[in-house]
Order: structure tokens, then C-alpha cells, then sequence
């Protein structure tokens, strides 16, 4: 609640404090302090200001008296006056305070003033606002801001909660959002049903080792690693099920695309081919990709003047099987990490993946597919002997995105893998109903919420996808 404050009118002209401010720079906070407690209450009346949420002034408002509240991202003072930037929900207005002021970054005001049209523009603000008085909210200047464009990555992460007032953080908050709406469009659009899953279980998905486990009423459970099973009882009843929701890795890698807490799409569709899922994949990251930047490319390049977007190209994305992809590694003689040539059965490492996408898919998106079953979860349907009907979608500078593949849906099959993976059935007997219950042909995916966004923004590490990171020595704040 707004306290009684000490209010400051234009036509009291007799308060100086000194200095000068831009974003991450802040003045002498005991003279501001002082100041606030020089000021003078003044009578207006305050019935004549129309209250106006920040966002929504515009100079269709010319002349009209106005009350709002935002924070101070911007303070000049020039001669005899302050002009100072105010944002709230991604919006910014400039107002004009006579009087030398030099209010603090992210110090929280209420202002009354008239929106009036500049008489020459210098800036691309299309009007101003002139403060006939304003309330630093309860009576409290902000205090020196810890950070600045120089700050190290750490401690901007240890300062998270405050690096969020930075424009390009602010920027962030607004392009993931952005994102998310435009995925979940695209499946409204493709009459996908969301679904809520679990996030307490106990069953695994994707390895043991991997497992963050905790007691849940004396008994062991886990965090999820995927909802991949569930969405799979859902799909027969919907037809196509998705969902976007935290899935949890204890890895502890250190990657710059590696996360223990990440942002999981993840969809299963009942009746359709491998090469449908495939189709499907593709037209929910060609879509959101390009809706993202006709959405904010604009707001991008006000942060990030050079910025140059992802294009994709109008041809489907290429594809490689696991096997061509190895051979295609010897005959460029790309090696291992370890310096060895690959080699069938082995893992292709996060910098070959980028060599793919910037060689083979030449800077576009590749669907590396097939891959031996050793490689793959043990719920990947087998084709030729060894090989699953599975695919990875590699995303330039990035590598894995996506990972998808046809399920079994073979009840003897299913319980045989569960026996090979030593995981004893008994706790996925729902899952099994499925394949007794009127099984069909099925399949479906997982993207990495943060590894996409990465990818659009050119972020140099998943960390900056992220509002909070949690990974490997940390879970502050």
C-alpha cells in the first residue's frame, strides 16, 4: 500500500540533490535520502488525475492529466530540470521534473503529470509527460544497483532476482513468454489437448542415474524426468496430447547447454507414422520460430542493434541416419573429443552435432535418425534388427533439441525391456495397460524449452534461457 509520502511539486524548485544517473549507475544515496526528507507536501488536486497504467499512456492522451507508477531506469538532470525514463511492463515514458532530482535506478515512483508533445524531438519518444509532483513509494530511494553490463556472469546469476531489471534480462522474461504463447498457439491450432502431469513419481523414463529421489510419505519417489509416459495414457483418449512442464536430470555436467531443471514440451500422438512425427516436429519448430520474430525481433534489435535472426530455409529440414552420420564424421575426419576417429556405437559429442548443422545441413536444422537401440530408452520401437524408429533434431550452434520416436506398443516387447533395463515392471503396470487396452500405432517427443530459446536469441549458455538456473552448484536464488 501507498504510505503518506514526502511529495515533491514542479514548482518547488529549492530541492537540489546532486548527480546524475544511467541504468546500473547510482548516485549518492545519502543526499537523495536528504532531499527526500527536504521535501514539501503540496496540495493538487489529485481527483483531476485520471489513474493510467504505464503501459497503456500514449499520446492519444495529450493534455490529459494522468496518475501512474513505474520505475526509474534512466535519470539526467540538464540546467534547471530532471528528465528521467519510467518503465513498468515492458514499457518506458520519459517525464520532465523541473528541479535537480537524480533519482536512483529502480527507485519506485508515483507521478502525477499532462502527457504534452515535445516541441522538437531528440529521442524516439513521441510525447512526454511533465510531473506536477511525484511519491517515491514508501518514502525509499533505491540503493546503490550491484550491477552493470561489466558484471561477471556469477554474480549476475547470484543477483538474479535483480539482474531481471536489466534490459536484456528484461528482454528475456518477454521473448520466453513470447514463446511459450506461440507453442501452446500452434498446438491449439493443431487440435493438441494440454495436459498436466506429474511431477512427483515412481518411475523412471530415462536412466536411473539420473534420478533426483526423495521420501514421499516413507516411501521412494522421484522427480520426473519426462511426463512422456503419462501423456501416453492420454493420447488414445484425445488423439493428441502434449505438454509443457519442469522435467529433472541429476547430471552433473557442466555443459553450456545442460541443465538439472528444464523446461520440457513434450507430445505423444496415437495413428501416426514415423514420418508424420517427423512432419510434426518440424511444423512446431518452423512455426514458433517464425512467429517469434515477427513478434519480437523489433523489441530484439532495440537491445541488440546487430542482431541477425535465425532463417530457415523453405525446404524440410535434411536428414541423416545415425550410421550416415558417422561416416559422414570419418569423411571429413571430424574426431571425437577424445581425438579419436567415431566409430559405430558411439555417442556423436555436442560439437560433431553443430558440425553437422553447420556442414551437412549448411546452418539449417538436421534430423538425425535411426539410431542403434543400445543408444536409445528402452520404450523405442525396433526396426531392422538393432535400429529405432528414433530421431534427434539438431539446431544450429546448438546441437540436440528435440527428441522423438515411435513407441512400443507391443505388450510381451514392453515387458522385455523392462526386464533387459533390470527395472522391475510391477510399478508400471498402468503402463503396461496400454499395451492390453486397445493398442495403437504411436509416438512422440521432447524438446528442450531452453535449448530452443538459446538458439533464437544466440544466448552463449542455457543459463540465460533460464529465469533461475538450476544445475550443478546451484540453486540459489
Amino acid at each position: 500500500m501507498l504510505q503518506e509520502s514526502k511529495i515533491i511539486s514542479k514548482e518547488d524548485p529549492t530541492i537540489s540533490i546532486a548527480g546524475k544517473s544511467q541504468e546500473g549507475v547510482a548516485l549518492n544515496e545519502s543526499a537523495l535520502s536528504e532531499g527526500v526528507e527536504k521535501m514539501k507536501l503540496v496540495d493538487i488536486n489529485e481527483s483531476e488525475y485520471e489513474r493510467v497504467r504505464l503501459e497503456e499512456i500514449s499520446l492519444s492522451l495529450k493534455d490529459r492529466k494522468i496518475k501512474t507508477f513505474g520505475w526509474v531506469t534512466k535519470s539526467t538532470s540538464v540546467k534547471s530540470r530532471c528528465f528521467f525514463h519510467l518503465s513498468s511492463a515492458f514499457s518506458t515514458v520519459k517525464c520532465v521534473v523541473e528541479g535537480d532530482h537524480g533519482f536512483t535506478f529502480q527507485t519506485s515512483l508515483t507521478i502525477y503529470g499532462t502527457v504534452v508533445e515535445p516541441v522538437k524531438r531528440r529521442d524516439e519518444f513521441l510525447f512526454e509527460i511533465a510531473v506536477d509532483k511525484y511519491e517515491i513509494y514508501n518514502s525509499m530511494p533505491a540503493p546503490t544497483f550491484p550491477l552493470n553490463a561489466q558484471s561477471e556472469k556469477e554474480t549476475r546469476l547470484d543477483n538474479g532476482h535483480l539482474a531481471l531489471r536489466m534490459k536484456d534480462r528484461e528482454l528475456f522474461v518477454k521473448a520466453r513468454s513470447t514463446l511459450l504463447h506461440l507453442m501452446r498457439e500452434y498446438y491449439f491450432k493443431n487440435k493438441y489437448t494440454e495436459i498436466t502431469p506429474p511431477t512427483l513419481v515412481q518411475t523412471q523414463v530415462e536412466g536411473g542415474a539420473t534420478l533426483f529421489s526423495l521420501d514421499y510419505y516413507g516411501e521412494k519417489a522421484y522427480l520426473t524426468q519426462s511426463s512422456q509416459l503419462y501423456l501416453e495414457t492420454v493420447a488414445p483418449v484425445v488423439g493428441k496430447a502434449y505438454c509443457i512442464m519442469p522435467s529433472y536430470r541429476a547430471e552433473k555436467s557442466k555443459t553450456s547447454r545442460h541443465l538439472s531443471e528444464f523446461t520440457h514440451v513434450e507430445a505423444e500422438l496415437v495413428d501416426v507414422s514415423f514420418s508424420e512425427l517427423m512432419d510434426s516436429i518440424e511444423g512446431l519448430v518452423r512455426y514458433s520460430i517464425t512467429e517469434f520474430y515477427k513478434t519480437m525481433l523489433e523489441d530484439i534489435q532495440k537491445v541488440v542493434p546487430d542482431f541477425v535472426p535465425v532463417t530457415l530455409s523453405e525446404k524440410p529440414f535434411k536428414k541423416l541416419s545415425y550410421r550416415d552420420a558417422i561416416e559422414y564424421l570419418r569423411s571429413k575426419n571430424h574426431l571425437k573429443p577424445d581425438g579419436t576417429a567415431y566409430e559405430y556405437m558411439d555417442d556423436i559429442a555436442d560439437a560433431s552435432e553443430k558440425f553437422i548443422c553447420a556442414e551437412y545441413g549448411v546452418n539449417q536444422p538436421v534430423f538425425l535418425t535411426h539410431f542403434p537401440h543400445a543408444l536409445k530408452s528402452f520404450y523405442m520401437k525396433k526396426i531392422d534388427g538393432d535400429l529405432t524408429e528414433s530421431c534427434d533434431l539438431l539446431f544450429p550452434a546448438v546441437g540436440e533439441t528435440v527428441g522423438g520416436s515411435m513407441r512400443l506398443d507391443n505388450y510381451q516387447q514392453l515387458v522385455d525391456a523392462f526386464k533387459n533395463e533390470g527395472i522391475a515392471p510391477g510399478p508400471y503396470y498402468w503402463y503396461l495397460d496400454m499395451a492390453r487396452y486397445g493398442p495403437s500405432k504411436h509416438g512422440g517427443y521432447g524438446l528442450g524449452f531452453e535449448r530452443l530459446l538459446m538458439a533464437l536469441m544466440k544466448y552463449k549458455n542455457v543459463d540465460e534461457s533460464c529465469i533461475y538456473p538450476r544445475k550443478v552448484s546451484r540453486c540459489q536464488p
